[in-house]
């Protein structure tokens, strides 16, 4: 099943760089692997966490196709700038939520969770992104330990 969130903001970052910095301002630990600048990004982007493959969907939105879709969301002004990332796994949920958590705070405006119905301020998509992890962890540690206890291994989940 794949998943959704947006960003709403006045404009974008000015590259790949500007945004690589937020996400180390944040201590995040991502990497985005960009193959071309951002303004020409569409789709895919790899990036890595922790020494595993995290990467998710990030395309240009408008504004005026997410207010139809979600017509029951204040989005409390218009945003001349909205872009939809699309993730499908535990790993794309983090570092997507790490990636536009840096986005939002590095140049203001607001993220919007469809699955919660809910829409974050930059600092609370800070937290939220940090929150992600802290369930991430929770949850590869209960895999490994039902791995290990049910294969008598030291399996380890790679989710």
């Amino acid at each position: 099943m794949t998943m959704e969130a947006y960003v709403l903001c006045d404009r974008a970052p000015d590259g790949f760089p500007d945004w690589q910095r937020a996400i180390e301002a944040l201590d995040f630990g991502l990497t985005l692997q960009p193959s071309r600048e951002l303004v020409r990004h569409q789709g895919h982007l790899p990036a890595t966490w922790r020494g595993r493959e995290v990467g998710f969907e990030v395309n240009p939105f408008t504004f005026a196709d997410l207010t139809e879709t979600y017509d029951d969301v204040d989005f409390v002004r218009p945003w001349p700038c909205v872009y939809a990332f699309y993730f499908s796994s535990l790993s794309g949920c983090v570092g997507a939520w790490m990636a536009i958590a840096a986005w939002v705070r590095m140049n203001g405006g607001m993220a919007y969770d469809p699955q919660a119905d809910r829409l974050l301020t930059a600092e609370e998509a800070v937290r939220y992104a940090r929150a992600g992890i802290d369930s991430f962890d929770e949850t590869m540690a209960e895999l490994n330990a039902a791995m290990a206890g049910s294969t008598g291994s030291t399996g380890r989940a790679d989710t």
